[in-house]
């Protein structure tokens, strides 16, 4: 019987092969899945890139958008070993001259010495101040000199001291001296040795603000235990310092209070009341006095707000007591006694003048000097006797008269080659940001695809909205500004789409009007009144918050010089659309009201004026609320940036597109897998079954 056989049945089918090539026709739509991931990866890397490159701009523009910050200055003095001096961008461009007649130094105080730095200082108190802050030291019969250095140093209340060992014999066999050094400078830091304890007196409640400690900035109409409305009444409104000092005279004291007046104010009022013998201080919400005089003290301090009459202005002030009775602990070292210790230099002022200012008080008869004057300050930086400027003193300008001073200039220039460098930045920083934009917005005719972020008018339009200051006038900019656009300086933004700086023109317009042009990059929304009665309708604050631009006032003031009435509009808009100004004495504010978001309703929020009420009637004035170029950019950029902004949309927008490929990734992926276990399963079947066929044939042959 012929054989019967089917070929390759059994072994011959490549099962893998047709199970890959099934495989393949099913996995398309998970390529297109992919494919589509990797388009939205790449999207959200160019977001991120286009994130940093704002940022990087921003930076650049933070540096040109404030005018108070644009100003640099180069100094210079004439003799440096003597003054140095820094510049802010607050200063003004000058020259001073400076006398000195003294450095401020620190305290030192030096013991009579021990014979080793291991003998022992004795049992008991050690008591010193600083700064009019004590500090009791306790020590044991087995503390050594080198111990007491150690708990002085180590004192986690220790207030500005360091202890030291000097070896020194001058031939009394006492070779080793402990040194007390004052850490700070100028005649408030000193330091004393004191046989027993000083007395200090704590208030019970702290003062707060939105019940939070307040600041010592803080003013006292704004503390949280005030209420009315201070300045109200027909009278001034006071506070009574009242108690005894050391010795127990009487102190009775009062002083006005005003809107103004600060938890400062009050720390400083306090001390004038006992005559500079107590040392208030002020942390952590809580008042302290302390008695600068050691020992037993009849001590006392009360507080009280007087309210002026018919004010409604009322303040709780807390309730001040002893919490350390003074002479309460005695210093009982005999060997540390004050005795011991010599004062080998003092804390002193630096003493200065500036300009020859203050005058010494001299006999207008004779000429004869009666009593010197001197700027005092406690540190040899000095910081706030020139606007902007930091001294520091090296050395006095004595000569050989001990009367007589030479002086030392000081001079300050205008550095606008480090403005030029800002500038510069701003504008490569711009320039890198406006090629990427290029690069990811538009069309490729060589590759014929468009930009990732073509598709995304939000972000590709932000550049269009940073050009947009460079080639406009500045808002609230006019007339009898010297320049009104960025290419009056310079800027200019070429046929593709960069900025360059023009330096001739740039160099020419400095020299031509500096503040002009320092104005033009970063005016502050700075206002300035014109129209008819300018004179009299005048510009007085404003805030970031004040839209620039210009605005129409109308004022109605009575024959008793009261305003009626305040109006005001954008000059664009029409005077049905005006809005009512708050009237608050001679002064007129916008709008103080937000909308849903909490963002002002209206342009003219927090905007301040000042009325002159000597002229009566209907008064008229346009206000130009002034805004660099830059700051209108650095606005731009920086609400792109910040939450809810473009880019923080765009990021977010582009993670959850991200995140919801994935997901259809990971469910195809799942799918494909079960799909192809049952192909396998399948293929597997169809083996065993020709393999059954094959082995079935197999036996008919043999037969």
């Amino acid at each position: 019987m012929a054989n019967i056989s089917l070929s390759g049945l059994s072994t011959g089918i490549d099962t893998s092969s047709i199970i890959q090539q099934l495989m393949k026709v099913e996995s398309q739509r998970l390529t297109k899945y992919q494919s589509k991931l990797s388009k939205f990866q790449e999207k959200q890397t160019a977001i991120t890139d286009l994130q940093s490159k704002l940022s990087a701009f921003k930076s650049t523009i933070y540096n040109i958008s404030d005018t108070s910050k644009m100003k640099a200055f180069n100094t210079t003095t004439s003799d440096s070993d003597v003054v140095t001096a820094e510049a802010t961008s607050s200063a003004s461009e000058g020259n001073h001259s400076i006398k000195i007649k003294q450095l401020a130094t620190s305290e030192r105080w030096v013991h009579s010495g021990f014979r080793y730095a291991t003998s022992y200082v004795g049992e008991g108190n050690f008591i010193y101040s600083y700064n009019n802050s004590e500090r009791v030291i306790q020590t044991t019969d087995t503390t050594t000199l080198q111990d007491l250095v150690k708990l002085i140093n180590n004192d986690p209340e220790n207030p500005g001291v360091t202890a030291s060992l000097l070896k020194y014999d001058n031939g009394d066999g006492k070779e080793w001296h402990m040194v007390l050094s004052g850490n700070s400078s100028g005649e408030d830091y000193q330091i004393t040795v004191n046989s027993s304890n000083t007395e200090v007196h704590t208030a019970q409640t702290t003062l707060k603000k939105g019940g939070n400690n307040a600041d010592i900035s803080t003013r006292l109409k704004n503390l949280d235990g005030f209420s009315g409305t201070i300045e109200s009444g027909t009278t001034a409104d006071k506070i009574r310092v009242s108690g005894k000092r050391h010795d127990g005279t009487a102190v009775n004291y009062t002083f006005n209070v005003t809107q103004y007046t600060t938890i400062e104010d009050l720390v400083r009022e306090m001390e004038t009341a006992f005559g500079n013998t107590v040392d208030v201080t002020y942390k952590d919400g809580q008042l302290k006095v302390t008695d600068k005089s050691s020992g037993t003290s009849q001590l006392q301090v009360s507080l009280a707000f007087e309210a002026g009459t018919g004010s409604s202005a009322s303040l709780t002030l807390p309730t001040l007591s002893q919490a350390t009775q003074g002479g309460s602990k005695t210093a009982n070292i005999a060997s540390l006694a004050a005795g011991t210790f010599t004062e080998t230099q003092s804390a002193k002022n630096a003493l200065i003048k500036v300009d020859d200012y203050p005058p010494d008080v001299v006999d207008v008869e004779t000429g004869e000097l009666i009593e010197e004057k001197w700027i005092s300050r406690s540190s040899n930086t000095i910081d706030n006797v020139i606007a902007g400027v930091t001294l520091k003193l090296h050395d006095t300008t004595r000569s050989d008269s001990s009367t007589e001073y030479t002086t030392v200039e000081v001079n300050l220039t205008r550095n606008t080659e480090e403005l030029k460098k800002k500038i510069t930045s701003m504008v490569d920083k711009y320039n890198e940001l406006a090629t990427y934009f290029k690069e990811k917005t538009t069309y490729n005719t060589e590759t014929k695809t468009s930009g990732i972020l073509s598709s995304d008018y939000s972000l590709s339009s932000i550049l269009a909205l940073v050009k947009n200051p460079l080639r406009s006038v500045a808002t609230g900019f006019g007339s009898s500004d010297s320049f009104t656009r960025p290419e009056d300086i310079g800027l200019k933004v070429d046929a593709d789409g960069t900025l360059e700086l023009d330096t001739e023109v740039f160099d020419k317009a400095i020299v031509e009007d500096y503040m002009g042009v320092l104005s033009l990059f970063g005016a502050q929304k700075t206002g300035l009144s014109t129209g008819v009665d300018a004179a009299y309708v005048s510009f007085y604050a404003s805030s970031k918050y004040t839209s620039a631009g210009s605005y129409d006032v109308k004022v109605e003031v009575d024959a008793s010089g009261n305003i009626t009435s305040a109006l005001i509009k954008l000059t664009t808009e029409s005077w049905a659309k005006a809005r009512a100004m708050k009237v608050s004495g001679k002064n007129i504010s916008g709008s103080s009201e937000l909308d849903g978001s909490k963002n002002p309703l209206y342009p003219e929020f927090d905007l301040n004026l000042t009325v002159d009420t000597s002229k009566t009637g209907t008064l008229n004035a346009t206000v130009q609320i002034k805004q660099g170029f830059a700051g209108a950019m650095y606005e731009t950029v920086d609400t792109s940036l910040k939450t809810g902004g473009r880019v923080p949309l765009a990021l977010n927008s582009i993670k959850s597109q991200i995140t919801s490929q994935e997901d259809r990734i990971t469910k195809e992926q799942d799918r494909l897998e079960t799909y192809e276990t049952r192909l396998k399963q399948k293929y597997a079947r169809l083996e065993k079954m020709l393999n059954q066929i094959q082995s079935q044939f197999s036996g008919i042959n043999s037969m």
